[in-house]
């Protein structure tokens, strides 16, 4: 499954990078979404890249279907990595990654953030594939539902902490 979103940012493009790398405003973000044991892995930043490693816990943002429920429990692990690089002066590309331990289902991405001094947008595109017998299908659509909502929600709290 893939889905597609497109989030516009009252700030500039330095503005919002500098939140996508500030550990407190990680921290933050991650507190206000109700995630617990936020870990910050790795952050690292240079003038035209950036890596950055999240662990923490969270529960899903809807209600888990009867059929997946061998795979649920309630607060579930997760390790977010992104790779970041500069592309020109005004945009930055993302690749990235997310773990679910215990969840047998490959989350993946991109993410394109272009602006100027005033404001920016972020694209997303996040693929969801899960290869277990009968149920991956099931599988990926619950994951690339609830990861929508988490992201939608993830932008409406960093355009608040802006």
């Amino acid at each position: 499954m893939e889905l597609e979103l497109t989030h516009p940012y009252p700030a500039g493009l330095e503005t919002v990078l500098g939140k996508f790398f500030d550990e407190g405003h990680i921290l933050e973000k991650n507190e206000q979404l109700g995630a617990r044991n936020v870990r910050v892995a790795e952050l690292v930043r240079d003038d035209s890249s950036a890596k950055l490693v999240v662990e923490r816990e969270m529960t899903p943002s809807i209600e888990v279907p009867g059929m997946l429920a061998s795979f649920h429990r309630t607060w579930n692990p997760v390790r977010q990595e992104e790779h970041w690089f500069q592309k020109s002066d005004g945009e930055w590309h993302c690749e990235f990654r997310v773990h679910i331990e215990g969840v047998p289902a490959r989350i993946k991405g991109m993410m394109r953030l272009e602006g100027s001094g005033d404001q920016c947008t972020n694209h997303v595109t996040l693929n969801v594939r899960c290869d277990v017998p009968l149920l991956g299908k099931k599988i990926a659509k619950f994951l690339a539902e609830d990861s929508r909502i988490k992201i939608d929600r993830e932008y409406g709290v960093t355009s608040r902490l802006l």
